[in-house]
């Protein structure tokens, strides 16, 4: 067996502890660099079987916003009273859980329905969404927009690798904030929709940045002060943080009711021109962001609430207004709008989420990042290295510290949880 198939098999076994030169190399006392570590190698087996689909006779359109570090207490009355409206209509999700702690992560679980591990199997084949396929398929008119980048995440070698470059804007480094880029992308995509082919269905997504530090906004988005006039992130200790935290997070918060107003245009559009009767529209954060409620301020840091739940918004043609109190994940978006696309095959067939209207209840759910992966379900949330270095630190699922009776319950359910993980980690993989 040669060293690339060893290395291969390796790396698709999630917990594989291997011997490497580095831990001689650490024996010795010479210093390496760590780079994260892989927990998933080879080829996709995805989806799991050729999709069978019936295009509907009169195909939905679509609508995805996402937002950067949206976290899900955000979404009120008070901050956006134009989301809350539009949300009092349409199927509003308020216990969800993003796929990750950082946009990576986070926008690629929404878009596959897997977890964010799959990732970097995704980018070693290139391999696009297959919601993207289907989509392709029937001819839909598709048009990407961000405020940020598409090549960084790298989504362009991704989730949206079959989409052509002419059909993705992205605004970041025109040396503009995020609010005016955000405003731009709005007024963009608007336009294209009034000038589509009429006789053929739409799918326009929109990232956007306005509640991405360091909050930018205009002074007719202020509803909190008093607020930090600008923030230096990368010199504030964690001192100068908690001292100055409540005018950061007023920040945040005018960034958002800004948001808001950008959402608002969108939905006074597809009221005017009478498109909600046949349009589909997702709003959904990419993450949550912290505010030092458990000692870090921002995302990408650990898993707690404020750093992995978001709201999650659908608008699905036809169905009542109804607010959902179970367990939801982004993984669950793809496999409730895939059957409004005619796609035939059970979701188990092309993702790990559940049919968020017609479907089972969650049990439990994944959150990730670069090389850990947390296990979410109602009586337990354990984090662990996904390589097994590290042990499994568990808390409750409001990230309070477990009673000693019950952590030493939740130490006796980790075989059950690694053996989720591993099977739920390695079901799109090819067999080697």
């Amino acid at each position: 067996m040669g060293k690339p198939t060893m290395t291969s098999l390796a790396e698709s076994v999630p917990f594989f502890h291997p011997v490497t030169t580095k831990s001689l190399f650490k024996h010795l006392g010479v210093k390496t660099v760590e780079r994260a570590k892989l927990n998933i190698a080879g080829r996709l087996n995805y989806p799991l079987k050729p999709f069978s689909v019936q295009a509907p006779a009169k195909p939905y359109n679509i609508i995805w916003l996402t937002s950067e570090s949206w976290r899900a207490d955000m979404l009120t009355p008070e901050i956006m009273p134009n989301t809350w409206r539009f949300a009092q209509s349409a199927q509003k999700f308020n216990q969800n859980y993003s796929g990750g702690n950082g946009t990576r992560m986070g926008v690629f679980s929404m878009f596959t329905g897997l977890p964010g591990n799959y990732w970097f199997a995704f980018m070693r084949d290139q391999r696009g969404a297959a919601i993207i396929d289907v989509l392709q398929q029937q001819q839909y008119q598709i048009s990407l927009y961000t405020s940020a980048m598409f090549s960084y995440p790298e989504f362009d070698r991704a989730l949206f690798s079959h989409v052509p470059p002419q059909h993705m804007q992205a605004l970041q480094g025109n040396g503009k904030p995020g609010w005016m880029n955000d405003r731009q992308n709005v007024t963009d995509m608007l336009d294209a929709i009034t000038k589509r082919d009429p006789a053929k269905p739409f799918f326009s997504f929109m990232f956007f940045e306005s509640p991405h530090a360091r909050y930018h906004f205009p002074e007719e988005s202020v509803i909190r002060r008093p607020y930090k006039d600008d923030i230096n992130y990368a010199t504030l200790s964690k001192a100068e943080l908690r001292d100055d935290i409540e005018p950061i997070k007023n920040r945040y918060i005018n960034a958002v009711h800004h948001l808001d107003s950008q959402f608002a245009r969108v939905f006074a559009y597809l009221q005017q021109h009478q498109l909600l009767d046949n349009t589909i529209v997702i709003l959904v954060g990419d993450h949550g962001e912290e505010f030092m409620e458990h000692g870090f301020w921002g995302h990408n840091s650990t898993f707690v609430n404020e750093q992995v739940r978001t709201p999650l918004v659908l608008w699905l043609p036809n169905l009542s207004g109804q607010e959902h109190n179970e367990m939801s994940s982004h993984m669950d978006i793809i496999p409730t709008i895939m059957p409004y696309l005619g796609v035939q095959n059970p979701s188990a067939d092309y993702t790990l989420g559940h049919d968020l209207i017609n479907g089972t209840d969650r049990s439990y759910t994944y959150i990730s990042d670069w090389y850990r992966i947390a296990y979410l379900d109602d009586k337990v949330k354990a984090t662990m290295n996904i390589n097994g270095y590290a042990s499994t630190q568990f808390t409750t699922p409001k990230d309070q510290a477990l009673p000693a009776h019950e952590l030493a319950s939740a130490q006796q359910s980790q075989a059950r949880i690694m053996l989720n993980i591993m099977h739920d980690l390695s079901k799109f993989l090819q067999k080697q």
